[in-house]
C-alpha cells in the first residue's frame, strides 16, 4: 500500500512541490513573510506595508486528498439576519471542512457568525466586513478566494451593492490570489454602470458558477469567460426527515430601501396598510380554497417579522407566525404543503421538501427559479404593489402540478454539484 502511494504520480508531484517550496513569482522579490525594504514581518500588528507577494504555507503529504490548499477566504453576504445567506455560508463551510480547508470570512457580525457556525471544524475565522486591512491580511495567508455564494452580482437593490462586494475580488487580484465565483446570481444587473463594474472585475478567475441560466446569459453577454451553469448551493442541503403537516407557508419581505441608501442602514419595517389588507384577504381566500393552515415563516426575522405580524393581525382565518433560527429553518420549510413567497430560499427549501411554490412578485431571480421548478411552481402575475389577487387560484394550480417537483429538484441538485467541481478546481489551482 505505502509503496503504491509512493509511486503514485499525483502524490509524487505534490511531494516534489512541497520539497521545492514556492518562491517569489515574477516581478516579486522579497523574503517570505517579510517586507523587503524593512525586514519586518508583514503581519506585524498596526503596521501597514506593501505586500509584494503572499507567503505560501507548507503543505504536508496525506493519503486522503491531493488538495494543497490550507485556507480559503469566503466573500459572501455573511453575518446578516437573512437565513438564506447564512445557510449558503454554512454549506460552503461544510464543503471546505470536508476537504480539510480552513475558512476566513468578512462578516457583518463577526462574533455572532463565529458562534452560529462554530460547530464547523475548524471554526471560521471571521472579521469585520468594513475592515480592508483585515481582509488584506487574510488574503495574504489564504490560498484562494471564494467569491459567493449568493446573489451578489446585482444592482436592483441599490448602487452600493456591487462596489461593496466586488472590492474583495480586486483585493485578491492585487496580490495574485487565485479566485472563483461559486453559487452566484447575476440576473439582477439592471444598469449599464453595474454591468460595466462586473465586466471589469470578473477576470483572472478559474471559473464562475452561477445558479440559473439567466445569470449565465447575463455574464456571457458581458464577455465573461469560464461561466458554469450550476444551481443554488442550497439544493445541496441534506433534506430534513420530517412529514408535511397541512400548512401553507408564507414568506413576505419588508419594503426595499431606495437605490441611493445602503441596505445596511435598514429598511422600512411595514407595508402600507392597503397592501397589508389586500394580502390578508388573499391569504384568507387561499386558506379556504386549499384547506391549508397559513403559517408565516420569517427568513429575516428582524425585517420581515413585523410585516408578517402586520398581515396576520388583519386575517379572518387563524394563522401561525414563526421565526425559526438557522438550525430549524430547513425542517420548518420542509413540512409545508405549499408556499407563497417573496424570499428566494423560502422557495428553494420548500420545493426541496415537495411543496408547491407560488412566487410573489419581487425579483427576477424568483422567475428564474420557477422556470427551473416546472409545473409545481408559478409566478403570481400581478403588480408589485398589489401582489395578492389570484393567489388562491395560483396555489391550486401549483398543488396540482407538484408531482413533477421531485424530478425538477433532483435535476437542480445535480446542477448544484457543479459548484463543487468549480471549488475543487480552484483548490487544485491554488
Amino acid at each position: 500500500m505505502q509503496s503504491e502511494l509512493a509511486n503514485d504520480p499525483t502524490l509524487v508531484g505534490v511531494a516534489e512541490r512541497q520539497a521545492e517550496g514556492t518562491g517569489p513569482r515574477d516581478h516579486q522579490e522579497c523574503d517570505q513573510g517579510y517586507d523587503e525594504r524593512s525586514g519586518r514581518p508583514i503581519d506585524e500588528p498596526r503596521r501597514s506595508v506593501n505586500v509584494w507577494w503572499r507567503p505560501r504555507p507548507v503543505h504536508h503529504l496525506t493519503i486522503v486528498s491531493t488538495t494543497v490548499a490550507d485556507r480559503v477566504t469566503v466573500a459572501g453576504w455573511v453575518g446578516s439576519t437573512n437565513l438564506g445567506d447564512e445557510l449558503l455560508f454554512r454549506q460552503m463551510g461544510w464543503l471546505l471542512a470536508d476537504r480539510g480547508v480552513a475558512v476566513s470570512a468578512p462578516s457583518i457580525a463577526p462574533a455572532a457568525t463565529a458562534a452560529i457556525h462554530g460547530a464547523q471544524a475548524p471554526t471560521p475565522d471571521t472579521f469585520g466586513h468594513l475592515r480592508p486591512s483585515a481582509l488584506r491580511r487574510r488574503l495574504v495567508t489564504s490560498d484562494a478566494l471564494v467569491f459567493g455564494p449568493g446573489g451578489l452580482l446585482q444592482d436592483e437593490t441599490g448602487i452600493w451593492n456591487l462596489p461593496y462586494h466586488l472590492h474583495r475580488i480586486h483585493a485578491a487580484r492585487r496580490i495574485s490570489v487565485p479566485w472563483a465565483g461559486i453559487g452566484l446570481g447575476a440576473d439582477g444587473l439592471t444598469t449599464a454602470r453595474g454591468r460595466a463594474q462586473v465586466q471589469r472585475a470578473l477576470v483572472d478567475h478559474t471559473a464562475i458558477a452561477v445558479r440559473d441560466e439567466p445569470s449565465a446569459e447575463a455574464l456571457r453577454a458581458l464577455g465573461i469567460e469560464r461561466v458554469v451553469r450550476a444551481a443554488d448551493l442550497a439544493f445541496l442541503t441534506p433534506p430534513p426527515d420530517v412529514e408535511r403537516d397541512g400548512a401553507l407557508g408564507v414568506c413576505l419581505r419588508a419594503p426595499q430601501t431606495g437605490r441611493l441608501r445602503p441596505a445596511a442602514l435598514g429598511r422600512a419595517p411595514r407595508w402600507p396598510d392597503q397592501q397589508a389588507q389586500a394580502m390578508a384577504d388573499a391569504l384568507d381566500d387561499a386558506a379556504r380554497s386549499t384547506g391549508l393552515v397559513v403559517r408565516f415563516v420569517a427568513l429575516d426575522a428582524t425585517h420581515d417579522g413585523p410585516v408578517h405580524r402586520q398581515v396576520a393581525e388583519r386575517m379572518a382565518t387563524p394563522a401561525q407566525v414563526l421565526e425559526p433560527d438557522l438550525d430549524a429553518v430547513v425542517a420548518t420549510l420542509g413540512r409545508l404543503e405549499a408556499i407563497a413567497t417573496m424570499r428566494y430560499h423560502g422557495a428553494v427549501l420548500a420545493a426541496a421538501g415537495g411543496a408547491a411554490v407560488v412566487a410573489l412578485p419581487f425579483s427576477p431571480k424568483l422567475r428564474s427559479l420557477v422556470a427551473d421548478l416546472g409545473p409545481g411552481a408559478c409566478v403570481l402575475a400581478t403588480g408589485a404593489d398589489t401582489p395578492a389577487p389570484g393567489l388562491a387560484d395560483a396555489l391550486v394550480g401549483a398543488l396540482a402540478g407538484r408531482d413533477h417537483l421531485p424530478e425538477a429538484v433532483e435535476r437542480l441538485r445535480i446542477l448544484a454539484g457543479r459548484n463543487v467541481d468549480v471549488l475543487d478546481d480552484l483548490l487544485e489551482a491554488s
